[in-house]
């Protein structure tokens, strides 16, 4: 979404959480495939921690997501 002067309405807001959501699902499968292959090595816990980020921004996208189409009219 490029920076414009008009207001931020709520279609806007629902294509936002969207691009959240799919921006933190591949981030998300790409740090399961390091952690499956054995890539992180000793980092193992840093990629699980980065991995629950990833879940809750997951979860936040979906909420907010459907918060906003529920108040869409």
């Amino acid at each position: 979404m490029p920076f414009t002067n008009k207001p931020f309405g709520t279609e806007d807001k629902i294509k936002m959480f969207e691009r959240m959501g799919a921006t933190a699902a591949v981030i998300a499968l790409i740090i399961i495939m390091l952690i499956e292959s054995g890539y992180v090595g000793e980092y193992k816990n840093l990629a699980d921690m980065g991995l629950t980020a990833m879940i809750v921004v997951l979860a936040v996208s979906l909420v907010g997501s459907l918060f906003y189409k529920t108040r869409k009219k």
